[in-house]
């Protein structure tokens, strides 16, 4: 769940992720590809108005550093006209 309070407003969003992702072994290397799909429910349309997919693979560097460039394509159908989006985008997850 997202609270927003910005210009004044307060609006909250409810986001539900399902994600499909699987170990590939490349001899001692174990990246992790990955499929998923995500639903926002936008309280300022109050309803589900966003459904975003993803592809993308977890690139794992010693213990504590994971890469991930993904790829997205959100569709957003709170504001007239319907919005599209096409995103890459790349995450660098550190793990203490």
């Amino acid at each position: 769940m997202d609270l927003d309070w910005s210009s004044s407003n307060f609006t909250w969003r409810y986001r539900n992720r399902v994600t499909f992702e699987r170990s590939v072994k490349i001899h001692s290397y174990h990246p992790k590809p990955y499929a998923s799909a995500e639903r926002f429910y936008e309280s300022q349309y109050g309803k589900l108005s966003t459904t975003a997919l993803y592809v993308g693979c977890l690139f794992p560097v010693g213990k504590h550093v994971q890469f991930d460039p993904y790829y997205e394509h959100e569709n957003n159908t709170g504001k007239k006209p319907n919005q599209q989006v096409n995103a890459a985008g790349l995450i660098l997850n550190l793990y203490f």
